[in-house]
């Protein structure tokens, strides 16, 4: 048997310890792995999800759409669950479109028979199935909002709520800024993917039917013009609320209260509404790195003036895993609570080191390093860029950058 000195111990246990400490910190890091391969399989099946809607429908889903009305009728509250439950509409988003695609199918027939609700009969005593609360809204119909694995991140621990946790975002495109400029400028489809496919201004009491304006056109994989593995369809947000809601709204905002009623005002002017277009969408912002350079005075995107509008300089917070306060360390701790701060946080992050899960209109999931120039990621989110209202339209996307 071999003799060890008292040096020799020492070395040989701090070896030991060492041979230890590099398997444990292993575990972690495989995780860490194994969840980041799994939340880019999950964005590959949505993304391709998407796709087979486009195709079907020719056109791609829309950030808010209508999925019919809950009839209420005697058939239908003949369901114990269903008694005392007011007829309403259902507007729902992009997710709840592609649920067929998803193996989902008991779910987005939910959304789109007549015969089943979509909210409970009152939020504050919900039927025995449960109802919703909280991040995910009041009085949502449990089976309306289940769990559905493919939308929340394995890494993410921020989603609040047991229904319809989620971390996939879409390309709801240019955020509508505050000063003026018409809503269908940010709804170009030359900006970005997601369009508002529902926006009543007002119901007509005498036929129930609401006035739709400021509706965004189809568009579909073929309107784009830089190529489809050059134009971002999905990504990840830490901050991103349950799927099932469209916006910050509530059940009581679905109740149709007239018999004839056949439209809900559901107005983009309205806080809750517009947030629809961020609180599970990433947008970009008229933001430009190099704003102060003389140089480009000239360059700038017009915007449909005269004159060149020269952007803003380019917010921490709009950025990939962007915060409010550039510390890095409350990237978990920001949340969505209104409209305001709804714009901000529509941006990709997440819980991996260095960057986001992206998923491309041709179907395939790249890595992309949250330090990407701004104009960069101003290209991937445009379908058209030269022809979108980016800053600066000249701008090229590197070849690197292409696929």
């Amino acid at each position: 048997m071999a003799k060890f000195s008292g040096c020799e111990s020492i070395v040989a246990i701090l070896a030991a310890l060492a041979v230890m400490s590099l398997f444990a910190m292993s575990i972690p890091r495989q995780r860490i792995t194994t969840r980041g391969n799994q939340c880019s399989a999950d964005m590959k099946n949505v993304a391709l999800a998407t796709i087979q809607y486009d195709s079907s429908q020719t056109y791609l889903p829309g950030y808010t759409q209508d999925f019919g009305t809950y009839s209420a009728d005697e058939l239908a509250q003949s369901a114990p669950t269903n008694q005392g439950i007011p007829r309403h509409k259902k507007i729902g988003t992009w997710a709840v479109a592609i649920l067929p695609w998803l193996d989902a199918q008991p779910t987005y027939e939910r959304w789109t028979q007549d015969r089943y609700p979509i909210i409970v009969a009152d939020p504050s005593n919900p039927p025995q199935l449960g109802a919703t609360t909280g991040s995910a809204g009041e009085g949502f119909h449990s089976l309306a909002s289940p769990h559905l694995s493919i939308f929340p991140c394995p890494a993410n621990a921020v989603n609040e709520s047991p229904n319809a946790p989620n971390n996939m975002i879409y390309n709801n495109g240019l955020a509508w800024p505050d000063n003026g400029t018409p809503f269908a400028v940010a709804q170009n489809i030359d900006n970005g993917v997601g369009q508002s496919k529902y926006n009543v201004t007002v119901v007509d009491r005498t036929t129930g039917r609401g006035t739709h304006t400021t509706e965004g056109p189809n568009i579909t994989l073929n309107d784009f013009t830089d190529g489809q593995s050059c134009t971002i369809l999905f990504s990840e947000n830490i901050q991103a609320l349950p799927w099932h809601r469209a916006g910050l709204i509530d059940s009581a905002d679905l109740i149709l209260k007239d018999p004839n009623q056949q439209d809900i005002v559901f107005d983009l002017e309205k806080p809750n509404v517009l947030a629809a277009r961020y609180v599970h969408g990433m947008v970009w912002h008229y933001e430009d790195a190099e704003h102060t350079n003389t140089k480009l005075a000239n360059q700038w995107n017009k915007l449909g003036t005269t004159t060149p509008v020269a952007p803003m300089g380019v917010a921490a917070v709009h950025r990939i895993n962007g915060c409010m306060s550039r510390n890095k360390n409350s990237l978990f701790n920001l949340r969505i609570r209104n409209a305001n701060n709804a714009v901000h946080l529509a941006r990709p992050s997440s819980a991996h080191p260095n960057g986001v899960n992206t998923a491309f209109a041709d179907g395939s999931t790249r890595w992309t390093n949250e330090n990407i120039d701004y104009r960069v990621y101003q290209a991937f989110m445009t379908p058209s860029g030269k022809t979108s209202s980016v800053p600066l339209p000249k701008f090229v996307l590197p070849p690197q950058f292409r696929n």
